[in-house]
């Protein structure tokens, strides 16, 4: 049965850094429960003998909802992804299966909680709002630094050359403004042609 089983393994956020003592190393900005990399980007393992070539490295982008659809597909139901709703995730078969496939994602969404904080495009991240690393406002022993911060400007970082989100380029970057907003607006517009269906419960 294993040459007939994809084996996947995968984290849906990164080190927690906060707290003793749970705290863990990361090369990145920021830790879990943040959008900045060290709370979102974690490494994939994809292993099917015979199919998936071993050794292969790649760090074409795909978003831990890719599973679902990509998955479905592998096992011949792709019939059974629904048509009647927004799927967040995209079809990366071909990006697992071909010898020198590419991601079939062209960006990754981040949210903060219900608020929308960045946009990526290959090497570069647009960000608009994001968690605070400075270790203030910690909310409780074991919590996340609660403090939100704003930029009056968007910051603009090519991960490729500045993994740690430290060196703001948006001002030799003009050039991307409009196709990063272009596609903010036309994501977030998918949550009024298809609104939320899980209601938030506030304990009252």
């Amino acid at each position: 049965q294993l040459e007939n089983t994809l084996i996947f393994i995968v984290s849906d956020n990164g080190p927690e850094m906060e707290s003793w003592p749970d705290s863990a190393y990361s090369p990145f900005r920021g830790a879990k429960g943040s959008t900045w990399e060290g709370g979102v980007r974690v490494p994939a393992i994809f292993y099917w003998k015979g199919m998936i070539e071993p050794g292969r490295v790649s760090d074409g982008l795909f978003d831990i909802a890719d599973i679902f659809n990509t998955c479905l597909t592998l096992g011949g139901a792709s019939d059974f992804i629904p048509t009647d709703r927004y799927i967040d995730g995209i079809d990366q078969t071909s990006f697992l299966l071909a010898e020198e496939g590419f991601s079939n994602r062209k960006y990754i969404y981040y949210w903060l909680m219900s608020y929308f904080s960045a946009i990526r495009l290959a090497e570069y991240k647009y960000v608009q709002f994001a968690e605070s690393d400075s270790g203030e406002g910690i909310v409780n022993p074991g919590g996340f630094t609660g403090y939100m911060m704003t930029f009056p400007y968007y910051h603009l970082y090519n991960l490729y050359l500045d993994p740690k989100e430290e060196h703001n380029v948006s001002i030799r970057k003009l050039v991307y403004t409009d196709l990063f907003i272009e596609a903010m607006q036309k994501h977030i517009a998918t949550f009024r042609d298809y609104p939320p269906v899980v209601k938030i419960i506030t304990g009252h």
